[in-house]
């Protein structure tokens, strides 16, 4: 009998964010490695499942400032305000590509509102990109 390894992660909602944006920065050498390699696996497997939590998640786990990300109502709130744009519940499961298909969809206003005051800003492509197109079409 051959058992199947069946991957599912819980990723917390602005992280479905931070992932699209991510260039290889991080808190330490650790922390980077651990985010991209969860986004290797996730984009190499899109149909594997995530659950979209408002807490520490998998890519917290290596995190050396976890502890204060533990109780950060800041965090919460900005999950919170992505989990209910995207119309999603916490806890909610789905496949890795429709979690991704609807944070492509959010306009940059919206991205502005959610991650307007995020330390990475000025390193997120997904952030920059949005802007970019944003400023073109108005």
């Amino acid at each position: 009998m051959v058992r199947r390894l069946t991957l599912k992660f819980q990723i917390r909602a602005h992280h479905l964010l931070c992932m699209e944006g991510f260039q290889g920065y991080g808190y330490d050498r650790k922390f980077t490695e651990n985010l991209k390699g969860i986004i290797e696996i996730l984009k190499g497997n899109p149909s594997v499942q995530v659950t979209v939590v408002n807490e520490v998640d998998e890519i917290c786990r290596m995190c050396p400032n976890k502890s204060k990300c533990e109780e950060d109502e800041n965090l919460k709130a900005k999950d919170e305000r992505l989990i209910k744009h995207l119309n999603l519940n916490v806890k909610e499961t789905r496949a890795y590509h429709e979690m991704r298909s609807l944070i492509k969809k959010i306009d940059f206003k919206t991205l502005e509102k959610i991650c307007g005051n995020c330390q990475w800003i000025k390193k997120c492509k997904f952030y920059t990109k949005k802007r970019l197109y944003h400023r073109m079409h108005q």
